[in-house]
């Protein structure tokens, strides 16, 4: 990145009003944050999710090929686009974390993905 360029640090999503009063702000500006850090994917429930591999006595398959074994730097790969995914959820799920108040966020932490936590958030504004 260049001088001046935003980075996430300073990139500033208000908190979000528990009146909903701002709300129309708040969600341009977490759509807008998470597109700059190229995560909006996660946010609308669109980005891949790597698919669950398969042991049979202690080799690992995927679904593409389930007859040929997995080597270890394929094991090793897919471990670390499982790593990036798990990472990039995290993220967007803290940006809205660190933007609610206490009694929103224990409305809809217990959402399975980030995708189904932003839906929870926008039914309740």
């Amino acid at each position: 990145m260049g001088p001046g360029q935003p980075t996430m640090s300073n990139l500033e999503v208000p908190n979000l009003e528990d009146s909903g009063s701002n709300w129309v702000t708040y969600k341009e500006r977490v759509v807008q944050t998470l597109t700059h850090q190229g995560l909006e994917r996660h946010l609308y429930g669109t980005a891949p999710k790597p698919e669950e591999l398969r042991e049979v006595d202690g080799k690992w398959f995927n679904k593409e090929e389930p007859t040929k074994p997995l080597t270890r730097k394929e094991i090793k790969e897919h471990d670390t686009k499982i790593d990036i995914f798990v990472q990039q959820e995290a993220t967007v799920r803290e940006v809205i974390y660190q933007t609610v108040s206490q009694y929103t966020f224990l409305r809809i932490y217990k959402e399975e993905t980030s995708a189904e936590l932003w839906i929870k958030l926008i039914s309740l504004f």
